[in-house]
């Protein structure tokens, strides 16, 4: 666990949580403030009394002062369904190091919601390995990021894009998708699609490596997809990588738009930026952490 998680990190995850940005509309008792009215001990508002209410709800004191029956109404605390999806398609397992950061904030993100008794769902798509599914409760907290830190990448076929849009998610919940993104964009828009179908709020975290961003090789090489296995000889120039670059942008500024048009945050980072700087620095300065 502490390969994953240094104790530093897993004392701030307990005093923090996720946020959304809509009233949550859960069945069952939690720490989320709901869009519904309920029986929990933090007043709401009054109303007038109509027939078929429950008599006893009935504020004898501001009866007393208006002549008129009110009830009180009192906002219920819901709890909060949240997906992970972790990317675990080969194309993550080079260099090491971003299969390593999507899990250390898949880690990270799912110990602080299960310390706030939220309930956790993880998704290792294309690892090939079982989720690990709708636990609550802080016990389930240390548990969680051992199954995510023994996870490994490429266990089963297709693409990232194809194994998201497969997940079945409870409704009106917090879907976090932790991934480096390098997949046509048209398969990427759909999956999101049918995630938001779902009234998921969402919230997508790129993981790319330093050597993504910024690639500094040069001559000749041999490239070999990590996905496909496809192999390509290319002779490395300030050409070929400006229009590497060039590609690159356009694909994440396309995927940006996308994302802002329709309401889902996104952020990029890099496989070797400091964990506790990304989560309780850059997530909370966007709201997604509180």
């Amino acid at each position: 666990m502490m390969n994953l998680l240094s104790s530093r990190i897993l004392q701030r995850s307990t005093k923090h949580s996720l946020v959304l940005r809509r009233a949550v509309g859960g069945m069952h008792k939690g720490e989320r403030r709901s869009s519904k009215q309920g029986t929990s001990l933090e007043f709401s508002d009054f109303r007038a009394y109509t027939p078929g209410d429950d008599p006893r709800l009935i504020d004898w004191n501001a009866f007393a002062r208006t002549q008129k029956h009110y009830i009180k109404r009192y906002l219920d605390e819901q709890e909060l369904f949240v997906t992970i999806c972790l990317d675990g398609s080969k194309s993550m397992m080079i260099p090491q190091g971003k299969w390593e950061m999507a899990k250390s904030i898949a880690a990270c993100l799912g110990y602080m919601s299960l310390a706030n008794d939220d309930r956790i769902s993880v998704f290792p798509v294309g690892s090939g390995s079982t989720p690990f599914t709708y636990k609550k409760g802080r016990a389930y907290a240390g548990k969680l990021v051992n199954y995510v830190s023994d996870l490994k990448t490429g266990g089963s076929t297709g693409t990232f894009s194809s194994g998201l849009a497969k997940i079945q998610q409870k409704r009106n919940g917090l879907t976090v998708i932790i991934s480096d993104l390098l997949e046509p964009i048209g398969e990427i828009k759909e999956a999101l699609k049918k995630i938001q179908s779902a009234r998921q709020d969402i919230r997508i975290i790129q993981v790319l490596s330093p050597e993504e961003i910024q690639p500094d090789f040069q001559g000749d090489l041999k490239l070999i997809d990590s996905e496909t296995g496809q192999q390509s000889e290319v002779s490395i120039s300030r050409t070929v990588l400006r229009d590497y670059q060039e590609r690159l942008k356009s694909h994440h500024d396309g995927l940006e738009a996308f994302c802002r048009e329709r309401g889902i945050g996104m952020m990029q980072c890099s496989s070797e930026q400091d964990l506790e700087e990304l989560v309780f620095s850059r997530m909370a300065g966007k709201g997604w952490v509180m």
